[in-house]
């Protein structure tokens, strides 16, 4: 079966200021069959080379391909700070005349499309832009303030800065009024459950975005959900409650152990961050389950001081 190299974070070069006759151009590369659906499963040595834009070399013979299809990124100035779209891979083939043919291949990596709840200043969106390359971040949150100072960081996080799309402030008691301009992969939501107040406007917001973004994509699978939280009060688990009744199943679930000196020392269990990924069940079931059950701020509220009362 034959594998290809593909481009998954588009070339840097950058400048030591202390080394600045060693300039470094760093990439990340992964290596799949055609359809990104298998990984090459042994161990490849790879080559790195930097040519001039017309002295490319072909990578194998049509017809007789090697075991790993290697590739070239498109053509580039070398400039400090420089990034190149990493959307066109560049295959070069030998043909019978002698010829090099070029193929120009789209990567298929479409940005990742994130909306994060309740932001601050703006942590967990920073980190994941900078590690998520080429993703596209609204953060939102109801205190401008809150809004502002991420801001400010997103400008002293340069990795990040060109994933942050936009600030916006979002109520979670009127998520009707907040407008969605497009799509959404994930909804995202970092220690904001532990005020039981809270969780049924969270959720109602969450179900309202997830519903938009449904309608958007004419029934295909909406946004998955990606909460992370410190357990604090067993109220807490209202939200999972609401969730799972509002039609949404767990995926994922893995709890991060804190670094904590004193409990180390003394043997005592170590305190964790949970981290769940949920998706809405879009069998008949689980359809009719979310559309029966009134999504609305009001019915939510009942539910809160249900749960409240039978727990």
């Amino acid at each position: 079966m034959v594998h290809y190299i593909r481009f998954l974070k588009p070339p840097r070069l950058s400048v030591n200021p202390k080394l600045s006759w060693r300039p470094s151009l760093t990439t990340l590369i992964t290596i799949t069959t055609d359809l990104g659906d298998v990984f090459y499963p042994g161990d490849a040595e790879v080559h790195v080379a930097l040519a001039e834009a017309d002295n490319v070399t072909s990578v194998g013979t049509l017809g007789q391909l090697p075991d790993i299809v290697s590739a070239w990124t498109e053509d580039f100035h070398a400039e400090d700070g420089m990034k190149l779209d990493s959307s066109v891979t560049i295959r070069c083939f030998s043909i019978p005349n002698g010829q090099v043919l070029k193929i120009y291949e789209e990567n298929g990596s479409e940005a990742l499309h994130v909306l994060e709840l309740g932001a601050g200043c703006g942590l967990v969106g920073l980190v994941f832009g900078s590690i998520i390359s080429g993703s596209r971040l609204l953060l939102t949150d109801i205190d401008d303030d809150a809004l502002k100072f991420a801001g400010i960081n997103a400008l002293k996080c340069p990795r990040a800065q060109d994933s942050i799309r936009e600030l916006r402030p979002l109520d979670w008691k009127d998520p009707q009024s907040f407008t969605l301009d497009g799509t959404l992969d994930f909804i995202v939501a970092s220690d904001c459950i532990y005020n039981s107040d809270s969780i049924p406007p969270l959720v109602y917001t969450i179900i309202e975005l997830e519903r938009r973004v449904m309608k958007l994509r004419k029934g295909a699978p909406g946004p998955k959900v990606m909460i992370s939280t410190k357990v604090r009060h067993w109220s807490e688990s209202m939200f999972f409650k609401l969730l799972e009744e509002y039609g949404f199943e767990q995926e994922e679930h893995t709890s991060i152990p804190m670094p904590d000196q004193y409990r180390q020392s003394t043997g005592e269990e170590l305190e964790t961050v949970d981290v769940y990924i949920f998706k809405r069940n879009t069998s008949a079931n689980g359809q009719a389950r979310s559309e029966n059950s009134g999504l609305d701020g009001q019915r939510l509220g009942e539910d809160d001081h249900r749960m409240q009362d039978t727990s």
